[in-house]
């Protein structure tokens, strides 16, 4: 049967021969042509791409991307153009959905599709991290084992193959069109491109900040006080951490901020986030608060600026204002959702939780503590921290029998079978559950 909308999958390249082959491959089967511009590879790019069926097209590169980008729009013939990077993806699950939703949108006056842009190490880091239960959460793990924030976001990379709709901008481009503001439609929730060229061999092969950086400056100096040009050297400084001087430039882009900016202004928003990233690192708490006030009084519904400052406020150990601002994060977060634009908290949910958990625990507040277990628990039962803070918060109340504490744990684990009593088992010992650890865990 003949697809009923046509997909062009476009993009440019430049000495690719490591991400090429799975450039091509993660949309093959949705793809109704592919397109791969060339802008002066001297490995094996071209060669992979052609014998792999992509459209091979040259263009000499002149310092912008744009120019290039337009270039490789102007050779699609399909009804939709996705234009991701050699070194972005979709997720097979996603893949699934991009036929349906656009089928679903083919007739509306939308123009371009908004999706998530999470940045990741490797396939791993993404593959471990899954929706449990009602407790959608994406979170960066780590080959040790470890996790922490990922560089999250929203990206415009699926759009109508339309006349007078291209890209603008030397680097870091924008699409517009002749007409007006492009028309959007949200698909951040069921959407994600997940991003790998910010991996330290990534930008130690290709030497892109360096790059970025005196495009940028040439940017800067045809746009002085353009704070989106100001942010990006930021963030050129960030991805080398260099960080005293991604805040200096951070701190200019501020001062040229809007008044009254546009809520959906995304890079706007992440030039506080990165602000409190840095100080905190420092650390500076007087400028962590400094932010997080210009931050949370330009974006009232960015519960980010909360979470960000909460997780500070928990792993140094205050715990009741952590619990304030995480709080008020799942709150924000509850109340505006996708609309809140919480990048960050979003794909780092199960951890917030367990903070809060955390903070409730020891801030001596056992209700809560044990309220927010257990609505963790539901939805991801196998998480250990919520269990061994559950745990915790009755051995300080001290009132429940192990044989009720058991009853309790039913709601969430089958002790018929033996994972079950294991994964139990194992965080009690975690906590040393009193004296009789050892008698409990032999009755499970």
């Amino acid at each position: 049967m003949e697809q009923k909308i046509r997909l062009s999958q476009c993009m440019i390249v430049k000495n690719e021969e490591k991400n090429i082959e799975r450039a091509l491959s993660w949309g093959k089967d949705v793809m109704w042509e592919q397109i791969v511009v060339d802008t002066g590879s001297t490995d094996q790019t071209v060669a992979v791409a052609e014998r792999l069926g992509a459209k091979v097209f040259h263009f000499p590169w002149i310092d912008d991307f744009s120019a290039a980008k337009n270039y490789a729009i102007e050779q699609a013939k399909g009804d939709w153009i996705v234009f991701l990077d050699a070194d972005e993806y979709f997720l097979p699950e996603d893949v699934e959905k991009l036929l349906p939703l656009l089928e679903g949108w083919q007739h509306s006056a939308y123009q371009a599709v908004i999706s998530g842009w999470i940045q990741v190490e490797k396939d791993a880091d993404v593959l471990k991290g899954r929706k449990e239960g009602k407790l959608e959460w994406l979170q960066t793990v780590r080959e040790d084992g470890s996790s922490g924030l990922s560089l999250a976001g929203t990206q415009v990379r699926i759009f109508r193959n339309q006349p007078g709709l291209r890209y603008q901008g030397r680097i870091h481009e924008s699409l517009v069109t002749d007409q007006g503001p492009v028309s959007c439609v949200d698909a951040s929730r069921e959407l994600s491109v997940l991003h790998t060229g910010y991996s330290a061999e990534e930008m130690q092969g290709k030497k892109k900040t360096e790059r970025n950086i005196a495009l940028l400056k040439q940017e800067l100096m045809e746009h002085p006080g353009d704070y989106k040009i100001l942010v990006c050297l930021g963030d050129s400084y960030f991805q080398q951490k260099d960080y005293p001087e991604a805040a200096r430039w951070y701190e200019k882009a501020a001062s040229c901020f809007p008044a009254s900016p546009v809520q959906e202004t995304i890079q706007g928003a992440m030039i506080f986030k990165h602000l409190l990233l840095i100080y905190m690192d420092i650390p500076d708490e007087e400028a962590v608060m400094r932010s997080y006030r210009k931050g949370t009084a330009c974006f009232p519904k960015d519960a980010d600026y909360d979470y960000l400052t909460g997780r500070d406020f928990a792993l140094r150990g205050h715990y009741k204002e952590g619990a304030d601002h995480l709080q008020r994060a799942l709150v924000l977060l509850e109340q505006y959702g996708s609309e809140s634009r919480s990048a960050l908290l979003s794909h780092n949910l199960l951890e917030a939780w367990e903070l809060l958990i955390r903070c409730h625990n020891e801030n001596g507040e056992l209700n809560q503590c044990v309220s927010c277990a257990v609505t963790v628990l539901k939805a991801a039962p196998y998480r250990i921290e919520p269990l061994k803070q559950l745990l915790l918060a009755f051995q300080k109340e001290g009132q429940a029998s192990d044989l009720q504490i058991k009853a309790f744990l039913g709601n969430f684990y089958d002790f018929q079978k033996e994972e079950d009593r294991e994964f139990v088992k194992t965080a009690a010992q975690e906590i040393i559950y009193g004296e009789s650890c050892r008698d409990w865990n032999s009755r499970l």
